[in-house]
């Protein structure tokens, strides 16, 4: 009869794929967040507030890698050629989904090589303006742009792609200067060598609030600025969210995939963690893999209309 039971759940145990076992027992060490840019940016502001509350439902370190530079493809790349493990991760912006619109060749599949997991936030976009620009608001800014084309200069935080739609809308040449992350673009326009910039509310609320940069506009409300006019008032049309996601190297088990998106879902959900994700402009927004996956395969495609439509021959 003992024989009998042993064999029993020794043969239900081999029914049950190894990579759920391994999904349901992980994390059992230091799990890396790698961030594609610079410090100081929306991502990096994301990743210390939700990877610290992983770490403590995890029970395990959440360690924070920036590797910046080439517009996040140096960072995708080398979370998509780690183990599909779990343990690299990939937290950046929608600049993710733009890169196969500006890059002739990734060293990547976009569609195969990262596995995306899930949604963390979305952010409205913001203009800036350093204050010795005479201008207070986007109608002024278009109508001195076009008085001076391309004589002024604008910020861009990674891809270019957002600003050039909004100069093709807004019928101006805005000369694009970009950079790696959001915190260098912010020191230079606040240091008045670039007079322009334009990225996530969370990345330039700071600088607006103590008056070392002039709000312009905001592509959609957000509660860090409610009273902030919409850009596609004086730009019709021109309407763009950023979002902060989670990626894990193609390959990573499905089951992995859902343990990762549901305890990412669940820190979400702490009142101090949405409170904090608020209060820099960011706005809580779970998705589970496959909504997030299909809106990834649907931004790569529109990037790649914008590029063209742009004259933007990818290098």
């Amino acid at each position: 009869m003992r024989s009998t039971l042993w064999t029993t759940v020794i043969a239900t145990a081999l029914l049950v794929p190894a990579h759920t076992v391994f999904a349901q027992a992980f994390p059992v060490k230091m799990v890396r967040l790698v961030i594609p840019f610079a410090v100081g940016g929306s991502s990096d502001a994301n990743a210390r507030i939700v990877g610290p509350a992983l770490s403590e439902r995890w029970k395990q370190q959440v360690l924070i890698e920036p590797r910046p530079g080439a517009a996040t493809v140096i960072g995708a790349d080398y979370v998509a050629k780690s183990p599909p493990d779990g343990y690299v991760l990939l937290l950046t912006t929608a600049q993710v989904v733009q890169s196969p619109a500006t890059f002739a060749k990734l060293p990547y599949d976009p569609h195969t090589d990262l596995t995306p997991v899930t949604l963390i936030t979305v952010s409205p976009q913001a203009i800036v303006a350093h204050p010795s620009l005479p201008v207070k608001n986007m109608k002024e800014l278009v109508a001195l742009a076009r008085a001076r084309p391309g004589e002024l200069n604008i910020g861009t935080a990674g891809t270019t792609l957002p600003t050039h739609r909004l100069n093709m809308l807004g019928k101006m040449r805005l000369e694009l200067v970009p950079y790696k992350g959001a915190g260098p673009m912010i020191t230079d326009a606040m240091g008045g060598h670039v007079p322009l910039a334009i990225g996530a509310v969370s990345s330039l609320q700071g600088a607006v609030r103590t008056g070392h940069l002039r709000l312009l506009g905001v592509t959609s409300p957000t509660p860090a600025f409610p009273n902030a006019p919409i850009i596609a008032k004086d730009v019709p049309g021109y309407d763009y969210e950023s979002w902060v996601a989670i990626f894990a190297p193609g390959g990573t088990p499905r089951d992995l995939v859902k343990r990762i998106r549901d305890d990412v879902a669940a820190v979400l959900q702490l009142p101090d963690v949405r409170q904090r994700l608020l209060h820099i402009g960011m706005e809580p927004r779970g998705q589970t893999a496959e909504e997030f996956a299909a809106r990834v395969r649907t931004e790569i495609a529109v990037w790649k209309q914008v590029a063209a439509a742009a004259g933007i021959k990818p290098q």
